[in-house]
């Protein structure tokens, strides 16, 4: 996503680079220079992000851009390079800041989209209905929208990477367990909220701008190594699109192809695959309202990194998260035992180095994959992170069962059904579909046919180098799929077994921890209720400070 959005501009990494310099400033400032001064930080921190986007045009239009300019495969690294050294660090000095910036750019910049829609009331291009949900032949995903849309990584979506991040990074950024729900559940619908806007954004596009910025490189470049506006448009004008009445589109000209990218201060739009770049585009088109559209490029490289800063946010914690476990797991090994001390630095910066390299290679994979990342590596991430939420909703079912809660059982239950239904549906598709364009081991045979057959090129693989790769990411994509699948099957009997084992005995002991009280105050929500504002001013009439410096995580 955020790769797509960042290869070859040197606008959109030069902002989202200087981002890492003042999200550490930000820490230093809070924790040594000015403690508890939040709103002073805030002021910094927003001014100097709205400094980098507008600093960024200088550096890609000086003779800096070069250094700037990245593709797809170093990004990768840079971001593996970015998410290890990001693990590693306290969680004051890098992770919260960031998280607190990202907050601040993603509910603003939601909101003023949100006014800019009601200001500007763009027209809806796309049709209700395109004949890609029927025929499941679309450019960008292939398959039934029945299991693959409920599997697609959406914000809004069930998803079992915040169930992680709740549960290793969140505990630490709170002041009382209270706070846990307003955070969890007004998050998710944020989260929902955000996917309205995306959806409208992407639905006001021009339909084909929409789906050449969306399908691989392979398929709008006609053959060629490097996509041009005359392939692009050529490859648009063949998918018979038609309007929301149901006329079909006038061919595009490989001018507007040009000028859109122009307008955005970007030199091409072609193939930018991830779902960034379109919600980009479309806020951009939108947020012209403010200021015409002169200032298209601002809003445009505005909203990368508005979604860069979420996303990168998105690798150091799961980055932790990963290695928390890992290490954890691991530690159960008699002689690995010293893993599972978090304090000791050097087991924590080997298991982020593995970490990283784990989830590094598949990313890299992904880039470089001849077929287009966006086919093979989204389906991929979307059932893993469903998965992960069927292993939480587990976790909270057998919860209730094991604390005796019966009649509440349905609650985690009927969504946990729901999630596995889709999730397995979608990993038997993946696996066993004769289909080339949905199964992975289907993909991988024809593959291995075309090569022994001697031909040079297999659907968008263009030389035998790149067959070669194909072969190599499905069989990794089909073994990991299997390997996701057969895991949650394995939790999902343990899951069934214990809970059959409470039923029967009216419930287990579980193993929480007993109830420890807080020694601090804190508001359950953002604005304090009357009565908490009542004990606040008791604990200051006192001399306490409600919340006392040093009791904070770092």
């Amino acid at each position: 996503m955020v790769i797509g959005a960042l290869a070859e501009s040197p606008w959109g990494v030069f902002s989202i680079a200087m981002t890492i310099p003042i999200a550490l400033f930000m820490g230093v400032y809070l924790r040594f220079i000015r403690p508890g001064k939040i709103s002073e930080v805030s002021t910094i921190g927003v001014a100097l992000l709205l400094l980098a986007i507008i600093s960024g045009r200088w550096v890609a239009e000086s003779s800096w851009a070069a250094t700037f300019t990245l593709s797809k495969p170093s990004l990768a690294l840079w971001l593996m390079a970015y998410g290890f050294a990001a693990s590693i660090l306290p969680v004051w000095l890098l992770l919260a800041p960031r998280d607190y910036l990202s907050t601040f750019m993603k509910v603003g910049t939601i909101a003023l989209l949100a006014v800019g829609i009601l200001i500007a009331r763009p027209e809806i291009q796309m049709p209700a209905v395109t004949e890609f949900a029927s025929t499941g032949t679309g450019p960008a995903f292939a398959g039934s929208l029945f299991p693959f849309l409920f599997i697609t990584i959406a914000c809004g979506a069930i998803s079992g990477f915040h169930a992680l991040i709740s549960s290793g990074t969140t505990p630490k950024l709170i002041e009382k367990e209270s706070q846990a729900r307003i955070i969890g559940y007004g998050g998710m619908l944020t989260e929902s909220f955000v996917a309205i806007m995306a959806l409208v954004t992407a639905c006001i596009i021009d339909q084909h701008l929409y789906f050449i910025m969306n399908a691989p490189a392979g398929l709008t470049g006609g053959g060629a190594a490097i996509p041009t506006p005359e392939s692009a448009a050529a490859y648009a004008n063949g998918l018979g699109l038609v309007n929301p009445a149901g006329a079909p589109l006038p061919n595009l000209d490989p001018s507007v192809i040009s000028q859109a990218a122009t307008d955005v201060g970007e030199k091409s739009i072609i193939s930018r695959t991830g779902g960034a770049p379109t919600l980009a585009l479309g806020m951009a088109e939108v947020m012209t309202v403010f200021g015409g559209s002169g200032l298209k490029a601002f809003w445009y490289h505005f909203a990368v990194m508005f979604e860069a800063l979420f996303i990168l946010t998105t690798i150091d914690a799961g980055t932790r998260v990963a290695r928390f476990m890992f290490s954890d797991a691991i530690g159960n090994v008699p002689a690995l035992r010293r893993f599972r001390d978090p304090s000791w630095r050097v087991g924590a910066w080997v298991c982020s180095f593995i970490v990283v390299l784990g989830w590094g290679s598949i990313l890299y994979m992904g880039v470089t994959d001849p077929l287009g990342g966006i086919n093979m590596l989204f389906p991929l991430f979307g059932i893993a992170n469903q998965l992960l939420a069927a292993i939480a909703l587990c976790v909270a079912f057998t919860i209730v069962m094991k604390k005796g809660l019966f009649k509440w059982a349905w609650i985690p239950g009927v969504p946990l059904a729901f999630v596995l239904l889709v999730t397995m549906t979608a990993s038997f598709q993946k696996i066993f579909s004769s289909d080339t364009k949905i199964g992975y081991w289907a993909i991988h045979d024809a593959a291995k046919v075309a090569k022994t057959a001697g031909r040079q090129t297999f659907q968008t693989a263009k030389s035998p180098d790149e067959i070669d790769a194909v072969i190599r990411n499905t069989f990794v994509q089909g073994s990991l799929s299997i390997v996701y699948a057969s895991l949650v099957l394995i939790v999902l009997l343990a899951t069934l077994q214990v809970a059959y084992r409470a039923y029967k005995a009216g419930g287990l002991p579980t193993s929480e921890e007993p109830d420890t009280p807080s020694r601090i105050f804190a508001p359950k929500s953002f604005i304090p209720t009357a009565a908490e504002t009542e004990v606040y001013a008791e604990w200051r009439e006192a001399g306490l400070d409600p919340t006392p410096t040093g009791r904070t995580h770092g």
